[in-house]
């Protein structure tokens, strides 16, 4: 089966090329604003303590705004308010009569949420828990309900039962793919608004009922000019849901940061959660991340040779009568749901593809930096050759290059040499910590004594050495106890990507209980350390620390072996092909030539120094012979 990414949109929406109408699809953030509250007035506690009946209003919208939104500030205005952004400054907008005409034409416009919307939203949330509660609605049932700024949550922890629990966990997986979808009549409507009552309709007509539905979209097992389609169609209005839930996640994150006891920028967060689940809602945005992942890792992508082999496939957008927003066209894989076991788990014999599938995480995260951030079982179907098919990629994080080395950097500093104290430093040269931590000495040390505390309560260290045991969720949660206390400033895409590793970590675990994704990110960290192919300052400086020896403080080839023994144990390559491969670049040539260098000096000093301790020896000797008798 093929089975559905998610989606939801407005109306009307002309047909987009992605790849020869780049302008069609807009990268901006979506924001959440306040209006009907002057600056002076507003505060993040002042947004709930504002009386409804000024009515306050809260919209969302791209970040390229557009005429209309002067319009609705002086709407605002007359209502006795200044249209202002959430956290105080006063929304500009700008655009051209030209620019106003392209986003009315893409079905751009502001999304005003009342206050009555956002009191029903909020009743809607609670007659939800008090269903479940009651047992009148399931779990799912209740969560797929609210529409997919909820279900979100729910399929993440449908990949986790090892958290939440084998059947609740299968329960949650029914978000991924096994939703109720809704009628044929209202889906073949989205269609013919986007394409024309044409070829694609004419498809939608004669594939019967969707092979299967999520929280944002349902897929149809189609025909399109003679070749096997999957046909992606948005659920009609959840947009206005997405709204309301935007606007009361922010409203909530700004009352929380109001109380001073966490440093954490949870409005940022909120935003960026937003900003990506309303891209999610753009196809087009959609076809665009879909033709860069397979020109990365589809057949003969720049990166594809890093996987194992077979690999990964990659559904091929067909683009012949263009992208809607609300509805994307692909070519249909054939394979089975990764998560087809009892109670949506991962059978013992189905690891291998769970392993591929994190290799190719650990790539995108650490290699390319462009990562598909929703790899839940919904989305991964394994192939009769033993490859591996991504689907729905509406959902990416695009990784920095600093960041990226940080994280090399972080877990070989973490398990290879538990340098705490570097760890620390680390974080400050990746500014996720600010100056006035980095630069206060006792902050400092209770950091370093609190990661040390962290390590030591999540990660297990054999006795006889290798790789700690450890719950990625559990590391995750120690680490993240410590950003109200150091003011850490985490970057907005961190919660997606840990998201991510955390969903296949405990598909993995499903298959097999003792699975310890260490023993996959690391090796995969220090092969990366060794060869350092970016020519990276962060990694060469972290490589030659732990290259050097703890007595001498210079580099050292058996440190270098350690790290070989350490690779080639939890990989089972052997350490020849581990060392070609660092030898391949020149950063790993460099890093060798130094080691080699320090212990060739290493031997002429110790030669040296056994001869002078000699020479002294055989002076005296000479000097105390006994004298013939004359």
């Amino acid at each position: 089966m093929h089975p559905p990414p998610r989606a939801a949109c407005s109306a009307r929406r002309p047909r987009c090329d992605a790849r020869a109408a780049p302008e069609c699809a807009p990268q901006g953030d979506h924001k959440v604003y306040i209006s009907g509250v002057t600056p002076q007035q507003h505060s993040p506690t002042t947004a709930f303590a504002t009386p409804f009946a000024r009515a306050m209003a809260v919209r969302t919208n791209h970040s390229a705004t557009n005429a209309r939104s002067h319009r609705l500030a002086a709407s605002a205005r007359r209502r006795g308010g200044a249209s202002v952004r959430a956290h105080g400054r006063i929304t500009r907008a700008r655009a051209s009569r030209r620019n106003d005409r392209v986003l009315d034409k893409d079905g751009a416009d502001d999304a005003v949420v009342d206050a009555l919307a956002l009191v029903r939203r909020v009743g809607d949330v609670a007659n939800a828990v008090v269903s479940v509660v009651a047992k009148r609605q399931g779990l799912a049932g209740a969560i797929g309900a609210l529409g997919p700024t909820y279900a979100k949550f729910g399929q993440a922890l449908a990949s986790r039962g090892d958290v939440v629990g084998e059947t609740t966990a299968s329960a949650l997986g029914a978000l991924q793919d096994d939703m109720p979808a809704f009628s044929d009549a209202e889906a073949l409507k989205i269609v013919i608004e986007e394409f024309g009552d044409g070829a694609v309709a004419q498809a939608v007509r004669k594939a019967g009922a969707p092979v299967a539905a999520a929280s944002l979209a349902q897929v149809y097992d189609a025909m399109l000019d003679g070749e096997r389609v999957a046909i992606k169609v948005q659920r009609p209005n959840i947009r206005e849901m997405v709204n309301a839930d935007a606007a009361l996640l922010r409203l909530g994150a700004s009352a929380i940061e109001a109380t001073g006891r966490v440093k954490a920028k949870a409005v940022d967060a909120v935003d960026e959660f937003c900003s990506r689940l309303y891209e999610e809602m753009d196809f087009r945005n959609e076809a665009r991340n879909l033709v860069k992942f397979a020109e990365l890792y589809g057949k003969g992508g720049s990166a594809a040779k890093s996987l194992p082999p077979p690999g990964v496939v990659v559904p091929r957008l067909i683009d012949k009568y263009g992208v809607g927003r609300r509805v994307i066209v692909m070519e249909w894989i054939d394979g089975e749901k990764l998560t087809a076991g009892k109670n949506r788990a991962v059978s013992t014999d189905d690891l291998k593809y769970v392993k591929l599938g994190i290799m190719c995480t650990l790539s995108q995260l650490i290699e390319t930096g462009f990562m598909h951030a929703d790899p839940h079982g919904g989305n991964l179907l394994k192939l009769a050759d033993g490859g591996l098919a991504y689907l729905d990629f509406g959902l990416v994080s695009t990784v920095p290059q600093q960041v990226r080395d940080g994280l090399v950097a972080a877990i070989a500093l973490l398990i290879f040499s538990r340098n705490y104290a570097a760890v620390g430093r680390l974080f400050g040269e990746l500014m996720l910590i600010p100056p006035e931590v980095l630069q206060d000495e006792v902050e400092m040390r209770e950091l370093e004594s609190a990661l040390e505390s962290a390590a030591e309560a999540t990660l297990k260290f054999p006795k006889d050495g290798g790789v700690p045991d450890v719950r990625f969720d559990q590391l995750l949660g120690a680490l993240l106890a410590l950003v109200p206390r150091f003011k850490f400033v985490l970057p907005p895409y961190f919660l997606n990507n840990a998201r991510a590793l955390g969903t296949l970590e405990g598909m993995a675990k499903s298959a097999d209980p003792n699975f310890n994704i260490l023993a996959v990110v690391y090796p995969y960290s220090m092969s990366r350390m060794l060869a350092n192919p970016n020519a990276s300052p962060v990694i060469r400086k972290v490589i030659r620390e732990i290259a050097t020896d703890d007595v001498t403080g210079k580099p050292s080839t058996r440190k270098l072996i350690d790290i070989l023994n350490d690779v080639a144990s939890l990989t089972g390559m052997s350490k020849i092909k581990i060392a070609l491969d660092a030898l391949a670049h020149a950063e790993g040539r460099a890093l060798a030539a130094s080691c080699v260098l320090q212990d060739i000096k290493n031997l002429f000093a110790s030669i040296k120094s056994r001869l002078r301790r000699k020479s002294p020896q055989r002076t005296s000797a000479s000097l105390a012979l006994p004298i013939a008798p004359a």
